[in-house]
């Protein structure tokens, strides 16, 4: 090969026509998006989604993997005795709570980070919607946790593993047919303390149940 034709050569392989950079740009471009979907971890969105005050929040498609570290709040009056999200009939007197993106029915431990209190629990409706909340408990929850007197605290949400979910699920819908009544205060593996442990925040609801920490 001369040394002109070899000079042309090299210049082609190293500055290609327009369409062929474009192409490879483009090539390049979705390799990289498919790169980093695939190391995105966490629970996905499920394409459904709602609007409160101007924001909207899309609902994950599963409870799987998802933890979340913020502060707890909960809610009693006026949203005793009207409609959840899911429908029930909100009792701040059962113990659940109001997440703002988790499936409704899913099912969480929620751990006190300052008291290591710790509460097995079900999501029935959505909120909190003020900024830097991440949930919100009935009445009977936060007595449970330490969350009552304070208002807030600083808490651990982790979703039971999806596979332990539906057990929860059908235990509750036992527990409402021997009751006559929904459940919503079924608490699994809840020991009886004495009122004095009780009340000097020792109570916590076992989780190794499920083993998955």
């Amino acid at each position: 090969m001369s040394g002109k034709l070899r000079a042309l050569f090299c210049h082609r392989l190293a500055f290609p026509p327009s369409g062929l950079r474009v192409a490879g740009l483009v090539f390049v471009c979705v390799l990289l998006a498919s790169l980093m979907a695939g190391c995105a971890s966490g629970p996905k969105r499920s394409g459904k989604s709602y609007v409160i005050n101007g924001k909207r929040y899309y609902i994950l498609a599963t409870a799987e993997g998802y933890k979340e570290k913020g502060l707890a709040s909960w809610y009693g009056e006026p949203f005793h005795g009207r409609k959840t999200a899911s429908g029930e009939v909100y009792d701040m007197n059962e113990v659940t709570a109001a997440h703002k993106t988790l499936p409704l029915h899913s099912w969480v431990e929620v751990v006190n980070t300052e008291t290591r209190q710790k509460l097995l629990l079900r999501i029935n409706d959505r909120g909190p919607f003020v900024d830097g909340r991440i949930i919100d408990l009935s009445k009977a929850a936060a007595k449970m946790i330490g969350v009552y007197r304070p208002g807030t605290a600083k808490v651990v949400v982790v979703a039971v593993p999806v596979s332990h979910q539906k057990q929860l699920n059908d235990k509750r819908l036992r527990a409402k047919k021997m009751r006559g009544k929904v459940a919503s205060n079924w608490c699994p593996a809840a020991p009886q303390l004495p009122p004095k442990e009780a009340a000097l925040g020792t109570l916590e609801i076992s989780f190794r149940l499920f083993n998955t920490y």
